[in-house]
């Protein structure tokens, strides 16, 4: 039987959350995670089915944990931070031409240590100030138990800044900043969400942002330019935290349970029940089984989640989207989960990753129970017709379909999609970072694009 924390599921507060929650419409792409076979107005990506290509970006030694992709918008460029198991380091690559670099097949890729102090770099998390245009990495040093954050604005030459966020006072054994989640308010303002793993006293949810002067944190240079609040306390509260921002700066997080075994949501925003002050709202999403695991957030144009996650009790990916009502999860069924595909039995790393594409539909990239990378998207944004899918809810056909990006091998022995993480360039054609062609003795930071074929003409002379 699940252990569940009575202050954090008081039926009052679901009432509170109830009573104020606007009953909203349930749209399109919502219809389609409920399995409708129809849904008026919406079109498919174009390039969604654009084919994959796959390259390996980082080999030497043991490289490509924690792996997270941005792709800066104005120059259509992809920066890919990562952990180097070998050295202990934090890892930045980034595309930058035919021979220009020194990664990659033709060393088109540019592949650099951002911070070489011993342990640090695991929990990596990239985004691009939208402002500025410098590059952000959240991260956590294991050796200290520290929340980084490293940040550059003149690339390829990447002179990195170095932050402590937050760092253990009483108790030398707290972990800060496991399971590190950045992203940038429209104005150029820095969010991360982590996990505080708390040895004197109970573990919390957390939110650093950047303010400037007047913090609770940040040392050094930084030293009280950073505010670290709590949004949510309990024994293995915070796992997993992914962080998404609406459109109108409010803050979405995405995170597990631990103790529970339950996938939570909370937003910046009202109705509330949690965070300082009371400004934040917390719910479970889903409790049936274990399941939160590796969750994967994003925000559509309607600011409602949608969220990929680990059943990690039946093995199995899901997909979690806020609904209103008339679903069968969340605070009386305001929420729609759904099981979409197998995934391996929890025993390393895996890797989930959800983005929203062009057309408002879900993309998520995860690891197949062969160790093969895999992306999963609705038929609709395929444009297939009902009855051609192969995986995800069945109503009464699959409305999913499920490919292959990268396959494993199983009679010489590797895998492929730990540690995956997905982004879309402004064509809408997607990348994805992961750790791959993993064996025993390690693996390599890989990447898989889709790209447009482009055919000649075939020229005949006639003589």
């Amino acid at each position: 039987m699940k252990r569940r924390n009575g202050l954090r599921l008081m039926l009052s507060v679901m009432l509170l959350f109830l009573s104020v929650l606007p009953a909203g419409s349930v749209s399109a792409q919502k219809l389609q995670a409920l399995g409708a076979s129809d849904a008026e107005g919406m079109n498919a990506d174009p390039l969604a089915s654009a084919p994959w290509f796959n390259i390996e970006v980082d080999t030497p030694g043991d490289t490509g944990q924690h792996t997270s992709v941005a792709i800066n918008q104005v120059t259509d460029t992809t920066y890919v931070s990562y952990y180097d198991y070998t050295n202990k380091t934090l890892r930045l690559a980034m595309n930058k031409g035919f021979g220009v670099g020194n990664c990659g097949p033709n060393n088109t890729w540019l592949c650099q240590t951002v911070d070489n102090t011993y342990g640090v770099g695991l929990y990596s998390s990239i985004a691009i100030n939208p402002v500025s245009g410098e590059i952000g990495i959240a991260y956590y040093n294991a050796t200290n138990g520290k929340l980084q954050f490293a940040h550059a604005e003149i690339c390829p030459t990447c002179t990195w800044s170095i932050e402590i966020i937050e760092e253990p006072i009483l108790f030398p054994t707290d972990k800060i900043g496991q399971y590190a989640s950045l992203e940038y308010h429209s104005n150029g303002t820095p969010y991360i969400a982590y996990y505080f793993e708390n040895t004197g006293n109970v573990d919390a949810l957390k939110v650093a942002s950047y303010v400037g002067s007047g913090g609770n944190c940040g040392y050094g240079s930084v030293a009280n330019k950073w505010q670290c609040d709590a949004i949510l306390t309990g024994e293995g509260v915070g796992q997993f935290a992914s962080l998404a921002l609406d459109g109108s700066g409010n803050r979405h997080i995405a995170f597990y349970d631990g103790v529970s075994g339950d996938l939570w949501y909370a937003r910046s925003n009202t109705p509330a029940n949690c965070g300082p002050g009371n400004t934040w709202l917390c719910i479970p999403v889903d409790s049936a089984n274990d399941v939160g695991k590796y969750a994967s957030l994003y925000v559509d144009y309607s600011n409602d989640f949608h969220i990929a996650y680990y059943d990690a009790t039946a093995d199995r990916l899901k997909y979690a989207v806020d609904v209103g009502s008339g679903g069968n999860c969340g605070v009386l069924g305001s929420a729609q989960c759904d099981a979409i595909d197998s995934m391996p039995p929890d025993l390393h790393p895996l890797g989930v990753s959800i983005a929203e594409d062009l057309a408002d539909y879900p993309i998520i990239a995860y690891q197949s129970p062969g160790g093969s990378l895999k992306v999963a998207r609705p038929l609709l944004a395929l444009d297939l017709p009902g009855g051609s899918g192969n995986c995800g809810p069945e109503i009464p056909f699959s409305t999913w379909y499920c490919r292959t990006v990268d396959p494993g091998n199983l009679l010489v022995p590797y895998r492929h999609g730990d540690y995956v993480s997905i982004a879309l360039h402004p064509s809408g054609l997607a990348t994805i970072a992961y750790y791959g062609f993993i064996t025993p003795t390690g693996g390599n930071l890989n990447v898989s694009n889709q790209q447009i074929q482009v055919s000649l003409p075939l020229i005949l002379n006639n003589h």
